[in-house]
């Protein structure tokens, strides 16, 4: 079982309360780096409303999501329908598309130009027949953001640092949700003797996941094996990215995890990525042990890093 952070308790309470609420924090992260957060102030009408905008934009005829594609170079709009891993002769093991949001922009906001498009305007389904979406979308990154700012205030406490400390990293965030559908996988003939599906890191800061209750999240442990991470009422579920490790100095652990569903059911997820702002650059904020210190030599320029994993994304479109 997964620590569990009752946010509201951090909220209101005095320094001694919020500093025992950050050394739980700390002593999952130099673990697991996985938790659950609960009395978060997302409101469970802002959650209900995302999900069945969520399906709801998914179930569209193709066609229309086509028309709201990610463009080259950008990581906002419509992602079609891709394989997050495969086996050995190219069967897709896991299938997934997904949807982008960012920072609410105007086309003519400075900034854009200032990131090279990494923050740019996020593109909506256009009619009022499909208003729900956008709605829906801007409550939810309203209130979850919040709630990384409350997190983000936590970590800088376990880090043994002022609260404030990583917030200013944030002003004009990079920051992603990631509305993301999984088909009902097939079970394959010869699925016990399957390669496992692919896994990964996550490379932000933090990461908070409204997951599907039908579960699939599995994380991988410290002996090498691996287990679920069990969707609990109510709660959302926080891992740290490869960012707030380095910020650690090594000291928290980014987990390898990975997207088993269950075959023959959709999979419904939506992330919100925290990811600071372009110009950071991310260096150890302390000691870092000497296990730790090739592996987090070199400082990382979170434009730039970002601008890679896009680009990335264009070669695969392009494939």
């Amino acid at each position: 079982m997964l620590p569990i952070i009752d946010v509201e308790h951090f909220r209101t309470g005095d320094a001694q309360t919020r500093q025992e609420i950050a050394d739980v924090i700390a002593s999952s992260c130099e673990t697991i780096g996985f938790l659950y957060v609960i009395n978060h102030g997302v409101a469970p009408e802002t959650i209900d409303a995302v999900k069945h905008a969520t399906r709801r934009f998914f179930a569209r005829p193709a066609d229309e999501k086509r028309q709201l594609e990610r463009p080259r170079g950008r990581y906002r709009g419509y992602i079609p329908l891709s394989s997050f891993s495969e086996d050995a002769d190219g069967r897709p093991l896991v299938l997934y598309e997904s949807f982008l949001q960012g920072l609410p922009l105007d086309p003519d906001d400075g900034r854009i130009a200032q990131t090279d498009g990494l923050l740019c305007p996020n593109i909506w389904p256009e009619g009022t027949e499909h208003r729900d979406l956008q709605a829906a979308a801007e409550d939810y990154w309203t209130a979850v953001d919040s709630l990384s700012q409350d997190l983000l205030r936590a970590f800088a406490l376990a880090l043994g640092l002022p609260e404030d400390a990583l917030l200013q990293s944030f002003e004009d965030q990079l920051s992603n949700i990631s509305y993301l559908h999984y088909p009902p996988r097939p079970e394959l003939a010869d699925g016990a003797n399957a390669p496992p599906p692919k896994a990964h890191y996550d490379t932000n800061a933090l990461t908070v996941l409204l997951p599907d209750p039908v579960g699939g999240l599995q994380v991988r442990l410290v002996d090498g094996s691996w287990s679920e991470v069990e969707p609990l009422e109510g709660a959302f579920i926080v891992n740290i990215g490869n960012m707030m490790e380095a910020w650690s100095g090594g000291r928290f652990k980014s987990t390898m995890h990975r997207v088993n569903p269950p075959p023959g059911v959709e999979r419904y997820s939506i992330g919100f990525f925290a990811v600071p702002n372009y110009d950071t650059v991310i260096e150890p904020l302390g000691p870092v042990p000497a296990d730790a210190q090739r592996r987090l030599a070199k400082p990382l320029h979170v434009g730039e890093d970002l601008a890679r994993f896009v680009a990335s994304c264009d070669a695969m479109a392009q494939a």
